[in-house]
Order: C-alpha cells, then structure tokens, then sequence
C-alpha cells in the first residue's frame, strides 16, 4: 500500500458529476435506446475538454482505449467518422481482444491471462478513459449471479484505479424494470438493469435511459442513480439523425440541480442571493 501510487483525489471529475477518474459509471438502457451514442457524446466532450450537452463540465482528456465487445469495429468506426467530432489518434478502439473469449470472470475467478493482456494495453496506451461494453460480454456463465457481477466491477475499477482512468461500462435493462411512474409491486427489484442486482450496487455511478414519456422516437430522459453529492436532476435530451448527436431539450435553468444554479447565477450575475432564491422556488 506504501509503494502504491495515491488515489485520485476525490473532487476530480473527467465528466463532472459522474464520471472520475479510478471509478466506475455504469449506463443502464434498453436494446438499440442510445447508449453507445450517449457515449461517443461524452467521449467527445471529454476529448474536447469543454461541456457535455451545453451543460456538464469535463476534463480535457488526450487517450481513451475502447474494449468493445457487442457491435462490429466497423460500426464504431463508422458512427465515429460521421459524426466527425472524434479524432482517430486519440482513440483506440479494441474489438477482437482476448484469444478465448471476453470473459474476465471464470466461474469464480479473474481471468488472469485476459487482465494481464488488457492492463499490458492500458501501460503501453496510458488512457485516461477506459470503455468496456457490454459489461456482460466480461462474464463467462451467469449475469445473475451477485458475486461475479460483483467481482467484476471490482476488476473494472480495480483497472482504472491502477492507471488513474476513469472506468464506463453499458448494461441492457431486464424485461420488467422498474418505473417510478407505477406503484412498485411487493418484492419487485429497485434496480433496472438486467441480471444481478450487484451490478448497480458496486459501481460508483448508474445513469438510466429511459424512452421520452411520449415515446418520440431519438428521444431519451436520462436520470441519475446514486449521485453521491450534489442532486442530479432528470433532463431530457432529442438525437439529431443527420450528426448522430444528442442535445438537450430543456434550458439549464430549469435543471433542478446544482447545475439549474450556476446556469442562473451566470446569466443573471446582478441578482441578489434573495432574488436568486426567489428564482429557483418558482421554477422548482
């Protein structure tokens, strides 16, 4: 513990407030609902050191490794040079890794020769970001089971704390997810994500998606689980099918978080801390 290299500092966010740097965010969303272009948005806010949707400050970072697992390399590649905002040298994007498989659980144990391989890429690439989807394509038999989930989280983590990178992983939703909208029958399971319950506990961070209440198609609501600080409040954001990019469809002021105040306090600097209060009541 003496020799190890120190922790990231608790206040240092690459994606502010979710992802850090030596923590694991995990994103909860149904098939085909936006979760790989939610994530080239924040990895290119991230690359660009400016603000994810017009709303969340990031950390300029210079090198993310992909480890992608579902999708083919083309369709990556291919998303990513229509949207143009990514540069290809600052991205490295793995997808056929691991000479038997992407397992780094079996049964029971890490999957030594795999971890070894991806942390021997990670010494030679020095990310500061660390993709790994879907988080289930990392488990050998079951995504059911608490003490795998578990484990790999631990191991995920375990790999960004090791070279200070923040750590982003995707999880599908189960067929009967829970929705705060209904009243939640007797032993129901709180979480959305498929499988083992242990995938949201361990992980630092979850971000649902979820479809638009009117179900407009390319639009998504994305609310925070665990925020562990500051209230994060839900927002909802329309991709645009031409760039293959979201935007936000509400203005930061209406956010009711810490982000809705600093979007009121820059655009009305001369108010009062009185007014300032005044404001917000009437908008929450």
């Amino acid at each position: 513990l003496m020799l190890a290299p120190p922790p990231p500092k608790a206040n240092e966010y690459i994606i502010y407030p979710w992802l850090q740097p030596g923590r694991l965010l995990l994103l909860v969303g149904p098939t085909e609902g936006g979760k790989t272009t939610v994530t080239l948005d924040m990895l290119a806010a991230a690359i660009r050191g400016d603000f994810l949707w017009s709303r969340y400050p990031t950390k300029r970072i210079n090198r993310v490794l992909y480890l992608h697992a579902e999708h083919s390399l083309s369709t990556i590649q291919e998303i990513a040079q229509l949207r143009g905002d990514i540069p290809v040298d600052r991205i490295s994007i793995i997808h056929e890794f691991g000479t038997f498989g992407t397992a780094l659980i079996e049964g029971t144990r890490p999957n030594i020769t795999l971890l070894r391989e991806i942390s021997a890429v990670c010494t030679k690439l020095n990310p500061d970001l660390i993709i790994a989807e879907p988080i289930s394509a990392f488990l050998a038999t079951s995504e059911n089971d608490n003490k795998e989930a578990r484990q790999l989280i631990q191991i995920l983590t375990g790999l960004g704390a090791k070279h200070n990178a923040g750590v982003f992983t995707h999880h599908h939703v189960g067929k009967s997810f829970f929705d705060p909208t209904r009243i939640r029958p007797k032993g129901l399971a709180i979480g959305e994500a498929r499988g083992a319950m242990a995938f949201e506990d361990a992980a630092e961070r979850v971000i649902y998606l979820r479809p638009h209440k009117n179900n407009i198609r390319g639009h998504l609501t994305v609310e925070t689980v665990k925020p562990k600080g500051y209230p994060v409040a839900p927002f909802e954001i329309a991709r645009d099918i031409e760039s293959l990019v979201y935007h936000p469809l509400n203005p930061l002021s209406y956010t009711a978080d810490v982000v809705g105040v600093l979007a009121a306090r820059l655009n009305h600097p001369e108010w009062s801390l009185e007014q300032l209060a005044d404001f917000l009541q009437s908008r929450w």
